[in-house]
């Protein structure tokens, strides 16, 4: 009985402790320029065991692992396991243009993404949920603006932070032998900070333009996974996953003020910014459990919101990746349990930012590795990324980038019905 207490109250602290830490590093992001755009930079990367396989996973599929990439996928999970996993990134970023002169601007941060915790509620359903960013926006850089109407130009100095958080309730279902569907309830909120300052000229007084955003609503997704064998040592599984347009609500206030007045107005909008339909698919096959090849296809209808600004558009998005996993096993009477496991990957974007007629593209690489403890509570992954985003073309900026993602996933028995599997 103690045990089970100790072991209890270890999980909470656990727990609590990834919590706080999500709580305190969201605001933490590298600068993008291009983040001034819509809501900003949408992540891609979901900070879970997929991490090194460029983020594939649509059909991927874990006993002990929480995949958020689709929901059908919690109900492989196993049955009387309570897991909680949290992830942090660090990101380094270096930027190139033809407008550069003699050296080339970088940053770097480190931050805490993802919170999740998991559980299998039943032989046939699996639930988690869990707290990680659907988009950021942070940047700062100067330009030349022209007064409207008039030959004369001023400097202009942009600023901007925030972003949009997903907190979801993700559940999987198994239907029959073959067949799983799973829903995830999100809400997205958060905020934008935008700052502009004009700096003045003969004519004019400096005027700065602040600008906050307040956004919010309800985010549904669905997902499916059909899995089978194929002859005695090949596992196959297909995956599918869908979302519909969603508007998120807003809340703003912008205040415009010079050295002499300033005027200060709110509004409120039930469709500020909408979330296009979205599909995607995937497929895995994997041999003997030691061998996984997983391929995936995600698509965003951007383009029929008609989203457009000075000098930029939204078009529709395509992400294309592959992945390939090697898993060393063991056993662990009475079951086998991976030891350690090696992942690579690839993937394309064309994102859904076009600047000047070029559509941003988004293209890299990525390596991971994974250790299990000796009593595979405690599970140790680490994942690599190298991509290059945007063109110099145009005299747009480039961004050369890597990111180190660092999970912990920690497991232990919810309930046992008095058996011990180690």
């Amino acid at each position: 009985m103690m045990k089970k207490m100790k072991r209890n109250l270890q999980n909470s602290f656990i727990s609590i402790a990834m919590l706080l830490a999500v709580q305190h590093s969201f605001a933490q992001n590298t600068s993008s320029p291009y983040s001034i755009l819509g809501i900003g930079d949408i992540e891609e990367s979901f900070f879970n065991r997929t991490s090194g396989m460029a983020n594939t996973g649509i059909a991927y599929r874990s006993a002990s692992f929480l995949i958020s990439n689709n929901p059908a996928s919690y109900s492989a999970l196993r049955e009387q396991f309570f897991m909680a996993e949290g992830s942090a990134r660090g990101k380094f970023v270096s930027y190139y243009s033809n407008n550069f002169n003699n050296t080339d601007p970088r940053s770097r941060d480190f931050s805490v993404n993802r919170f999740a915790l998991g559980i299998k509620i039943n032989k046939w359903w699996g639930s988690s949920a869990g707290l990680t960013p659907y988009s950021t926006a942070n940047y700062a850089f100067s330009g030349k603006k022209t007064i409207q109407g008039t030959n004369i130009f001023t400097y202009a100095d942009y600023e901007g932070t925030g972003g949009i958080n997903k907190a979801y309730w993700d559940n999987g279902v198994q239907l029959g032998k073959h067949f799983s569907v799973g829903v995830s309830t999100a809400f997205l909120f958060g905020s934008l900070n935008q700052k502009e300052t004009l700096a003045g000229t003969d004519v004019t007084e400096s005027i700065i333009t602040t600008k906050n955003i307040f956004l919010r609503n309800l985010y549904m997704s669905y997902g499916a996974q059909y899995f089978t064998k194929v002859g005695k040592k090949w596992d196959l599984t297909l995956g599918a996953v869908y979302a519909g347009k969603t508007d998120l609500a807003a809340e703003y206030s912008t205040d415009i003020s010079t050295s002499t007045t300033s005027i200060k107005y709110d509004v409120t909008k039930n469709d500020f910014f909408r979330l296009p339909n979205s599909v995607g698919m995937g497929l895995s096959l994997t041999k003997n459990q030691k061998i996984t090849m997983l391929a995936d296809y995600r698509y965003q209808d951007w383009a029929s919101l008609r989203y457009r600004g000075a000098g930029y558009s939204l078009k529709n998005s395509n992400r294309v990746s592959a992945g390939v996993e090697f898993v060393q096993l063991r056993q662990v009477w009475p079951v086998v349990v991976e030891k350690v496991f090696y992942q690579a990957g690839l993937f394309y974007t064309d994102s859904y930012l076009s600047v000047y007629n070029e559509q941003l593209k988004d293209k890299g690489l990525s390596l991971g590795i994974g250790f299990n403890s000796k009593r595979s509570t405690l599970s140790y992954l680490i994942g690599f990324e190298y991509g290059i985003r945007g063109t110099r073309d145009r005299n747009l900026i480039q961004e050369r980038y890597g990111k180190l993602t660092l999970t912990l996933s920690y497991k232990d028995f919810w309930y046992t019905k008095g058996i011990k599997y180690y």
